[in-house]
Formats: C-alpha cells, structure tokens, sequence
C-alpha cells in the first residue's frame, strides 16, 4: 500500500508513520513503536490516544501495555461514516454562516474590500518564497501574526515545510525596522527564528532585529494576520484536508481590521514573552 494515501484520509505525518508500522510489524509497546516509526518518545502517545480515537489502533490489555490497528475493513468503514456526519454537520454550519453573512450584508456591516486568494496544489522551487516576498513588501510599519494549535510540530506538513521561509521574512522585516510581533502556539516558527537570530555574528544587527522583534507564547485556536492596522489575512482551511490550506483571502478594511487588532491586543496581553537567547 502506498503510504501517501493515508495522507488522503486525514492522518499527519507522524499518524502515518505510527500506523503504517504497526501494520508492517503487527502488536507492539508503545517504546518499540517509537523507535520504528521514528516518531519522538515524547510524541508516542499522544499519536497513539489520536489513532484510538480515530478507530483505527486498539490497546491491549496486557503488560506491558501492546498496541495493534483494528481490522482496516471495519476500521475504515466507521472512519468513514463519522467523517460523513461530520461533513453533514459542516454543510449545515456553512448553510448557517451563508445565512449570517447575508444577515450581516443587509446590516451593512460586512468589509468593504476582500479578495481571495488559492494556492497551487504545490509550490515549485521560490515560488513560496517569492509570494510571501510579495505579501510582505508592501509592509511599512508593523506586522501582527497568530499561530494556532493547528500549527504545532506534526500536525501540518504544509506549515512545517514553509516555516524556514516564513521565519527568515519576518527576521527580514526586523532588519527593516518593521515592527514584528508574533503570538504563537508553540509551532516550529520559535526555534526556526531563534536559530537565525543566533546565527547572526554582527551583535548590533543581532540587538536591532531583537529591538523589532517580539514573540510571545499562547495557546489558541485563532488565525490571523494584520499588515499596518489596515489589511487582514485570514486562512482557508482545507476542510478535505484539515491541517492544509487552500489560500487566503485579504480584507483591505481599517474599520473592519480594527476589531481584530483589539481581538489581537487582547490575545497579546495574555501571552508570555519568548526569550531568543
């Protein structure tokens, strides 16, 4: 079986991984797995309380404690008609959000200017780089950003790959004295720039991009970018896919944007700063 379909039906890399091998090796302890799968013995189980979850490993009831998948038949059966509810229940809550968003259009409360923009199925070579290049230059005074839960190490192929890019545009707007304050969820962004700062050797450029920069720790569920108090990103989920993003669409509304910088400095308040040294 080709491992990449796992990917089709909604398991993380390190999902994959775990799951693959106990279909290769059979029965295991949670130690060996670990080792096998090459998946983090801090991560183990927590990758294997997911995979219950799901329906498709069980544990054993012996000692020490052994893991093995459910017969794939019956796993993958179950698998899909909660992934069917789930979808129905997502339609309704679209159907539902269409409705308020109309509500909100007939309040005239809605953003004056929004566009949307999809990414390619895959990025080629600098394209990635190129974009976030693109997105950023315009920036002349501050950047706002928050990572969610959603980005943690694992979760997000898509992110992890992208996170050196992303790391060395916000260490570049630092270097411009553009005001970079990012809130974040524990994702790969704090030792990717920890990294570079550190490997910065001139010590007055080292305390400049530190003087722009500021990070601070948060848990959240919440997703957004803000360039200048004037422009939000908001990210398109995936909903086949969860964990990948499909694009993002830009609102280009000060007023409207000014309820999410409150909703940021709120966020902001409660975060614990991260130290880059």
């Amino acid at each position: 079986m080709d491992e990449k379909l796992l990917a089709n039906i909604g398991l993380n890399k390190y999902e994959r991984s775990v799951y693959w091998t106990l279909l290769k090796k059979g029965d295991l302890e949670a130690s060996k797995l670990s080792q096998l799968s090459q998946v983090p013995i801090g991560k183990i189980y927590e990758i294997l309380r997911d995979l219950n979850k799901y329906g498709l490993v069980e544990i054993q009831p012996s000692r020490p404690r052994k893991y093995r998948t459910v017969d794939p038949k019956i796993a993958f059966e179950l698998m899909y008609k909660r992934r069917e509810e789930e979808a129905l229940n997502e339609l309704k809550l679209l159907r539902e959000t269409f409705a308020e968003i109309e509500r909100q259009l007939s309040n005239g409360d809605s953003p004056k200017h929004v566009e949307t923009t999809f990414w390619p199925d895959k990025f080629h070579d600098n394209e990635l780089k190129e974009t976030v290049n693109s997105f950023f230059e315009d920036i002349e005074h501050e950047i706002c950003v928050v990572t969610p839960l959603k980005y943690k190490p694992g979760v997000s192929e898509q992110y992890d790959d992208s996170m050196s890019i992303f790391s060395q545009a916000y260490l570049n707007l630092a270097q411009r004295g553009i005001h970079v304050k990012i809130l974040d969820s524990y994702s790969q962004l704090l030792p990717s720039i920890k990294e570079l700062i550190n490997s910065i050797e001139d010590e007055s450029v080292k305390s400049n991009v530190q003087k722009f920069m500021e990070i601070r720790i948060l848990e959240t569920e919440h997703d957004f970018v803000i360039f200048d108090s004037k422009t939000i990103f908001l990210d398109i989920e995936d909903q086949i896919n969860t964990g990948t993003s499909l694009g993002m669409t830009q609102i280009h509304d000060e007023s409207y944007t000014k309820r999410f910088k409150a909703k940021f400095n709120d966020l902001w308040t409660k975060g614990k700063r991260f130290n880059f040294t």
